[in-house]
């Protein structure tokens, strides 16, 4: 790859990262709004909670066991709000893991494989034909690996892995994919995570001679890709972030095997 191309890589991944999140805006608002909506109900339930509460005391003939049952019930009240709150922290917080920026020389940190690809699946779901129509199965370990790299570099990789899988099955009658996570052996580094799907197959041999080109160009030759399949690209961006990260990644007719 030219140096000058490698270059521009940091801005092509920042611009897919941040026309995902502009792609999936009416994902995005409707799984933060659900829990609002829910957040509102319970805060007019406990206003009229504490309303009865209050109506109890100035009477003066309620018992201690009276209140004390108000009180049960507002605080169980308290309990779902809280809930309801963390649903929307977690929201906003998968959302902004993706648009902080990074330091291109951080050598990595310590990750929880499978909290990372639960997480980014959440993420996902803001498409709302992934939400709603893929049937998905993941199938991580009972103990996580944990694996040292550049987070936002394998984010780039899941989703342009993801992106792809989910042109390829977009317009099948029954939407199916799975993300699985292969531990390696202890104190190996050779674990693997494959997504797959039920659509179509990729066109692997066209798709490896896009990387081979991309390999060879400049950087003012990106305009040849305006007309390549959108499925093709976000897989050439997620092999370039997998070859940035340290890892490999390996396409096959309906899967995609990363290796960390």
């Amino acid at each position: 790859m030219m140096d000058e191309t490698r270059e521009k890589l940091p801005l092509l991944f920042k611009c897919f990262r941040d026309s995902l999140v502009g792609k999936n805006t009416k994902g995005i608002i409707h799984n933060i709004n659900s829990p609002l909506q829910v957040l509102s109900m319970q805060m007019e339930l406990l206003r009229m909670d504490c309303l009865k509460l209050k109506d109890r005391l100035r009477s003066g003939d309620a018992s201690p066991k009276d209140l004390e049952a108000l009180m049960d019930k507002s605080i169980e009240r308290l309990a779902q709000v809280e809930e309801v709150v963390q649903k929307i922290n977690h929201q906003i917080s998968v959302i902004g893991a993706r648009v902080s920026e990074t330091d291109d020389h951080d050598q990595g940190t310590p990750v929880m494989l499978n909290q990372l690809l639960e997480e980014h699946v959440e993420f996902w779901k803001a498409d709302l034909f992934f939400k709603h129509k893929v049937e998905l199965s993941m199938k991580l370990p009972e103990i996580s690996p944990v694996v040292v790299m550049r987070e936002d570099l394998f984010r780039n990789v899941m989703d342009g892995i993801i992106f792809s899988c989910l042109e390829q099955i977009r317009n099948q009658p029954e939407p199916r994919m799975e993300i699985k996570c292969i531990p390696g052996s202890e104190g190996v580094k050779n674990h693997k995570v494959i997504f797959s799907h039920s659509g179509p197959a990729f066109a692997v041999d066209e798709i490896a001679k896009l990387f081979e080109r991309f390999s060879q160009m400049g950087a003012d030759d990106f305009s040849a890709f305006e007309t390549i399949p959108l499925a093709h690209f976000s897989l050439l961006l997620a092999d370039i972030s997998a070859i940035l990260l340290g890892s490999s990644m390996d396409i096959e007719a309906r899967h995609v095997i990363c290796r960390l």
